[in-house]
């Protein structure tokens, strides 16, 4: 029963309205203070955040109200720990010359002007004002970048209404926590999931009254890990903590402990949430009631318990949830409060444990450690384990707004689930509704090769050979146009096609989310099973790699759709051409257009197949042709692209620097490679040079997908020289750790600028050195740069002479490379341990100095040097592609192979020869023997041969035994010849023919 209540309606009509009228002007005035439109015409847009502008190249020091929220969303998307701050930096004459002025005009030098200098708003305002006004793509961009910091996130957000608020679930529905929880400790398993689907106990703390010490900096201290504090929670000893709030007060804040020792080391042995009401329980009554229903403990902070606060909790007699009192004995009113807490005991159910006095005298270390003593207590014996989604119903049911109940979401998320729903089977349901790819789509692409590079034509002749492949092709290429178009691939392209614009964007997040959770589900079960196989003995080998395919194809997302429409686009296009189908007759026609269209709204679009490592080349040219076409002709480019080793941070360190969300789920590595787009403002397009930033993610090279070791390594020349050969700025993505692995990548990036080099393409290149973790300058650093230096001018002259290159080449005849302004030390991303690690600031702000050299790099390089359009890249995306395709450029096996196996004939000639020496010494004697007269047996001397074909034997096997010795001796690189050591073998078996000659 609300306290509230007991006002008659009339009158609690009537302060309702005065409250909302004092509440809409406070809004009013801290949007107009903000220099936000408050009309509500149009939200603020993810795109209007991403767009790069002149402001791109600033520093963002807010020095007026007016800055604070872009000052916000640039520092939050940038992953910056310090993006809550609204500290503003005052524009100020020198201090010492204004002293000395003062002095002489008899001023006084110190005055309380100076002390309230600082006009700011408090960061919650700030945080409130840019919610309200942003749309909830924004909103749900914005809450997975502040929880990413570690930043305690709006669950409640208040709305103009006073008596109103909203529930942010779909703003936090695209996170996904991943965590070790104490039962999986021993097996070192973990657990990863949707912060919206994981059910945990949660734990309340609202005020009641005033307080002179900060909950919030109780609860930053309660979840810290030990000896890595960390401010989930604004409070007051913060930068502008201490401001009073104008729109604030009613919004709950939510945050979250994840153990990841799974271990003692951990505060609590499972997940816990935690919540934060701002401002008193009295004034926000609604949010109060809603923590008391989803929660399984409200802890009640208050400095004293009078005649108004007893009646006040009086009304919560048969409410089942537990109350727990943190007293702050401060005021001296203590036996009073006692008194009302002992009449309160029987209404509420307390007992002793249930009061936590705090004292100014009192250890704070102590009291922290009792308050995580008695939650961890609460969570052991806690009967209600709630998720968002149940939070959700109980919102609904006192009348808050839930902010996925608007129609375009709900209406998506149905159209979502018609095609989810059947869903049972990942890699069964691929093979039945997306019937163009696996085994047709491998097949088409490996007999499409072979027509370009003709590697087994065998005795047939090559126009015979050509007519079969094509016939094969044709027949390929039949099959998927005979593909009917399934229910579910009928429902995704209506889902895409025929949606508004913005019940489409909500149609393919819950695509995303939906098939990211049954992805999830079913990679735990098998990697379980894959664990357990391991550890069986005996277990056989074929059956681990059947479950490690199996676990490989068990991934679906939507860019397997999106895989389907291109098929279907390619083979549809193939029949036209081939006359096969007239053009009047083309189902998929419109499909371009609707993929430009995700482009423009922001979605990454795959350009080359991370399954069958294609470019559907047909397919892409159509669509950024498409794309061309519907930017009315505007679309200079310039390409940016990073390299580097699996797992080393490539789509975060893009998805920091520029907003772009290319996945980075820990369940499923980058495969192939993503190109997104990024506008730039009107009035920096001249200055920059382009009217737009394409952004291309690759997979890591070196990576443990491929399963034969040669097909790898051509893999890895392919992918380089194609990205590479599009990029106008290439990122080389360098992880310090693991130094045999980036010699590798070094290598496989010389001989991609190599062979673009040969055809007149020079690229600009950032070396980005990432998990830099000595705090070393870049003067420090000046030994690493030298060396990256020799090792590049080694590769290339390596290289240049496995090419056959006829001049001796230089660093500088193949990219735009400054030793000195083109490396970037960065440290690692995360301070701390995860899952409670936050993004380093040093990391974030690395990445933002690296951004700003970027555009300064591309301003001046657009002065001699002007952007491809999308026609000019499109033509040169078909020469290269076809390039690689047919082979063009010099073998593509990487140059490391080469040099090791050219250092075994080195040593292994030595034993051959000496092996071949005694066999042409035994071929003599038996010749001579053979012409001796039958007539005389004497002079056939057998026993002589026999000896000699021992020592023969002695001799093969001392070669074999130095051929293992040298594959066990530890030389470079031998893993990649690995594939040689039978060819060499079989050399040696070819003489035991001989042998049995000898001997028979």
């Amino acid at each position: 029963m609300s306290f509230l209540s007991k006002t008659t309606p009339s009158s609690l009509r009537f302060v309702c309205f005065i409250l909302f009228t004092e509440r809409k002007k406070e809004f009013q005035e801290i949007l107009s203070k903000l220099k936000i439109a408050s009309d509500g015409s149009r939200k603020l847009t993810l795109r209007d955040i991403l767009e790069i502008s002149s402001e791109s190249l600033k520093d963002w020091t807010p020095q007026t109200k007016g800055d604070l929220p872009w000052h916000f969303l640039r520092k939050v998307m940038a992953l910056n720990g310090t993006a809550r701050s609204t500290n503003l930096v005052q524009k100020t004459p020198n201090h010492q010359g204004c002293s000395e002025e003062g002095q002489i005009a008899g001023f006084d030098i110190f005055s309380l002007a100076d002390i309230n200098a600082s006009d700011s708003l408090h960061p919650l305002d700030v945080l409130c004002a840019v919610l309200l006004c942003s749309d909830t793509f924004l909103q749900q961009e914005i809450l997975s970048k502040m929880s990413m910091c570690q930043f305690a996130l709006p669950l409640l957000l208040p709305a103009l209404d006073p008596s109103k608020c909203t529930l942010m679930l779909w703003a936090v529905r695209d996170i996904v926590r991943k965590w070790r929880p104490r039962s999986l400790a021993q097996s070192r398993g973990f657990r990863e999931e949707s912060l919206v689907l994981t059910s945990m106990p949660t734990i309340s703390f609202v005020r009641l009254g005033s307080c002179s010490f900060s909950k919030s900096k109780l609860l930053n201290e309660v979840l810290s890990p030990s000896q890595q504090h960390h401010d989930f929670f604004i409070h007051r000893d913060m930068e502008s903590g201490n401001v009073p709030r104008e729109i604030a007060d009613g919004l709950v804040e939510i945050s979250w402990y994840f153990p990841g020792e799974g271990q003692n080391s951990d505060l609590f042995p499972e997940p816990i949430a935690v919540t934060n009401l701002r401002g008193d329980i009295e004034s926000h009554w609604l949010q109060f009631s809603f923590l008391t229903q989803v929660s399984s403990a409200v802890f009640i902070v208050t400095e004293s318990i009078g005649e108004r606060e007893y009646a006040l909790l009086s009304s919560l007699q048969g409410s089942d949830i537990k109350y727990y009192f943190i007293l702050h004995c401060n005021n001296g009113k203590i036996k009073e409060s006692l008194g009302f807490l002992n009449q309160l005991a029987p209404v509420l159910k307390l007992d002793k444990s249930h009061l936590l006095m705090r004292e100014n005298t009192r250890n704070n270390a102590g009291f922290v450690s009792k308050l995580q003593s008695t939650i961890g207590s609460i969570r052991s014996s806690a009967s209600k384990i709630v998720n968002l989604e149940d939070l959700a119903v109980t919102a609904r049911e006192l009348g808050i707004q839930v902010d996925e109940d608007c129609e375009e979401c709900q209406s998506a998320r149905k159209c979502t689930e018609e095609i989810t729903e059947e869903i049972k089977d990942v890699a069964m349901y691929k093979r039945k509704t997306l019937r163009c790819q696996g085994d047709l789509w491998k097949g088409l692409v490996k007999v499409e090769k072979e027509l370009c590079q003709m590697k087994w034509q065998g005795p047939t002749s090559i126009e015979d050979y050509k007519s079969e492949l094509k016939e094969k092709l044709l027949g390929l290429c039949r099959r998927q146009n005979q593909c009917d178009l399934t229910e579910g691939m009928a429902k995704f392209i209506k889902g895409i096609g025929h949606l508004p614009s913005v019940e489409k964007h909500y149609f393919l997040k819950w695509m995303k989310f939906s098939l990211g959770h049954i992805a999830r589900e079913s990679l735990s079960q098998m990697q379980t099973e894959y664990k357990e196989k391991c550890e069986t003995a005996g277990v056989d080998k074929r059956q681990l790699e059947e479950l490690d395919t199996l676990i490989s194809d068990n991934f679906l997302g939507v860019e397997h759709f999106m895989h389907e429409l291109g098929q279907f686009y390619e083979a549809e296009s193939s029949m036209v051409k081939e006359d096969k189908l007239a053009e009047s007759q083309r189902q998929f026609i419109h499909l371009p257009g609707i993929a430009a269209d995700l482009m423009l709204e922001g979605f990454p679009l795959e350009l080359i197949d991370g399954d069958v490592y294609n470019l559907p080349l047909q397919w892409v040219t159509d669509v950024l042709t498409q794309l061309h076409a519907k930017l009315g002709g505007r679309s200079r480019m310039l390409v940016l692209m990073v390299l580097g080793v699996q797992s080393t941070g490539k789509s975060t360190l893009l998805n920091t620097m520029f907003g772009l969300q290319f996945a980075v789920s820990s369940g499923r590595h980058t495969r192939g490679a993503f190109m997104s787009l990024i506008k730039v403002a009107e009035n920096f397009q001249q200055e920059l040079g382009c009217d737009f930033i394409l952004v291309i993610d690759t997979e890591g090279l070196k990576a443990p997908e491929p399963v034969k070791l040669e097909d790898s390594y051509q893999h890895d020349n392919e992918l380089a020289t194609l990205v590479v050969g599009l990029s106008d700025i290439t990122i080389i993505n360098m992880v310090l750790e693991n130094t045999t692995k980036m010699k590798d990548v070094l290598q496989i990036v010389v001989h991609a600028f190599l062979r673009m080099a040969e055809i007149g393409h020079k690229p600009a290149c950032q070396f980005v050195h990432q998990d830099f973790c000595d705090g070393s300058t870049h003067e420090q650093n000046m030994r690493d740069r030298k060396h990256l230096l020799e090792q590049l001018s080694e590769m290339i002259k390596m290289t240049a002479r496995m090419e056959k290159q006829q001049r001796e080449m230089a660093i500088s005849d193949i990219m735009e490379y400054d030793p000195e302004k083109h490396n970037w030390y960065i440290p690692g991303l995360w301070h701390g341990i995860p899952p409670m690690a936050t993004v380093s600031t040093v990391y974030s702000e690395s990445v933002c100095e690296l951004k700003k050299h970027l555009f300064e790099f591309i301003k001046n390089r657009s002065v001699n040097r002007a952007a491809k359009d999308i026609p000019q890249f499109t033509e040169w995306v078909i020469r290269l592609w076809n390039a690689v395709k047919h082979d063009i450029f010099a073998n593509f096996r990487n140059s490391l192979v080469d040099k090791a196996y050219i250092q075994l004939p080195m040593k292994h000639p030595k034993w051959k020869w000496d092996f071949y020496r005694d066999m042409s010494l035994i071929s003599k004697k038996e010749t001579f023997i053979q012409s001796q007269s039958p007539d005389r047996p004497e002079d056939h001397d057998s026993s002589i041969l026999k000896i000699d074909t021992e020592k023969l034997e002695k001799e093969k096997q001392k070669v074999l035994d130095n051929l293992q010795r040298y594959f066990k001796c530890g030389a470079a690189n031998l893993n990649l010849i690995e594939k040689y050591r039978q060819d060499l073998k079989g050399a040696q078996k070819a003489s035991n023919m001989i042998f049995k000659l000898f001997n028979e």
